[in-house]
């Protein structure tokens, strides 16, 4: 038999060497993660319309692949998910984000807008070691780092950004988080920087509606 090229392939419940298997959070007792990138399913027994109860016996889940093109370069961007059922209802779920959170620490993306990426940029592959947690500011950078998309910075017409550096600088901005509380108002966008940790480019970015947040904060003229 051909040796399968990653983790997630591998259908027998015989652990791979080196795997360690955890609860999955919010799903304990009905599912567990595994160090490599693979879900199970445990034994468990359910209702049966006939038979009153039936066992079902516990086994590695198959994921799904999304994949969605690269405008610029063509090539496929993969993403792994993965579909949990609790109590009659069905979750769906992008698989790094559940190793990330079953062996690292639990991230909801509406409270801290973080995102989960695969550090050799390998979609198929979700093993822990080779997952980060980036904000969407560092995620788009590492876009362009790659060359796998042009940075709006780059071709942008600047002719039309007379008051960039200036003015624009110097007008007052809220700060809000991803669900729209407002965090903070300052009189100007070098004070927001200086107090607040984010970039005085990327704040201006997404008050001009361009980025929809930097590192978790939504910002808007005031």
């Amino acid at each position: 038999m051909a040796k399968l090229k990653y983790s997630f392939q591998d259908k027998s419940l015989v652990s791979i060497k080196g795997e360690r298997w955890k609860d999955i959070p919010g799903f304990e007792g009905f599912y567990k993660a595994s160090n490599m990138g693979r879900i199970k399913s445990l034994d468990r027994v359910i209702p049966h319309p006939r038979l009153n109860q039936q066992f079902v016996a516990g086994r590695i889940l198959s994921q799904s692949i999304a994949k969605n093109r690269n405008i610029k370069t063509g090539e496929p961007m993969i993403d792994l998910r993965v579909s949990l059922s609790k109590e009659g209802s069905q979750f769906y779920f992008n698989t790094r984000r559940v190793i990330y959170s079953t062996f690292v620490r639990e991230i909801n993306y509406e409270d801290d807008g973080m995102y989960v990426i695969n550090k050799d940029g390998d979609g198929y592959n979700n093993c822990v070691k080779n997952l980060k947690l980036v904000t969407k500011s560092e995620k788009s950078q590492r876009v362009f780092i790659r060359e796998r998309a042009d940075s709006y910075l780059k071709t942008a017409d600047r002719s039309k950004w007379k008051n960039y550096g200036g003015y624009t600088r110097r007008l007052p901005v809220k700060q809000y988080s991803i669900k729209g509380k407002l965090m903070g108002h300052y009189e100007s966008i070098r004070e927001a920087s200086q107090k607040t940790g984010c970039g005085q480019k990327e704040i201006i970015l997404v008050a001009r509606g361009i980025h929809h947040q930097t590192k978790g904060y939504i910002w808007r003229y005031a």
